[in-house]
This record gives structure tokens, sequence and C-alpha cells, in this order.
């Protein structure tokens, strides 16, 4: 790939929580009354919290972003992402995460 074959991908990559895109906020809010309807009949459909997004540190250029639902899914996906940023090298993290850097 890059100048990241050897470096640790903590030191390439990093991975937080962000609020979505206007356009799915958008689409989000139409979602509501079917949500509501299921909801009274007992249905539980969690909403969004965001998307775990991941940036280049150099130029915070996003290469990855991944919606979740629901905040059992957003904590287990940020940990693994986070978790694999620790573990591996920058370009491990690229290929295990199809990075399209």
């Amino acid at each position: 790939m890059h100048d990241t074959v050897e470096r640790p991908a903590r030191e390439v990559y990093v991975a937080a929580l962000e609020t979505p895109p206007a356009d799915r906020r958008r689409l989000d809010w139409l979602r509501w009354p079917t949500r509501m309807i299921g909801a009274a009949l007992g249905v539980l459909d969690e909403p969004s919290f965001g998307d775990v997004v991941v940036r280049r540190i150099d130029d915070a250029s996003e290469v990855l972003r991944l919606p979740v639902t629901g905040s059992e899914e957003t904590a287990i996906l940020l940990d693994d992402v986070r978790g694999d940023l620790e573990a591996l090298s920058a370009d491990e993290f690229a290929e295990r995460w199809t990075l399209g850097d």
C-alpha cells in the first residue's frame, strides 16, 4: 500500500461514532411513524445512534463509514474497530475492513 506496511493502524487511522449524513437523518424522520406503530404492536426497533467512522489521522479523510442501529450493536462494532486499530498494522487493518484507501 503506502508507507503503512509496518506502522500500527492506530498511528494511521482513528475510529469514532459520528452523526449520520443529513440525507439519512431526514429519512429517519420519515421512519418514525412506522417505529411508533411497531412499538405499539410490541416490536422493538432502536433508532440509529450514528455511524462508526474511520478516518485517516494525517488528513481526516473518511475511509470507512458503518451505519449501526441500537446501543448494543454500536458498542460492539466500535469496540471491534478500535481493537483492530490497536492489534493490527495499518495494511492489515485496511485489508480486514476493505478500506478504499
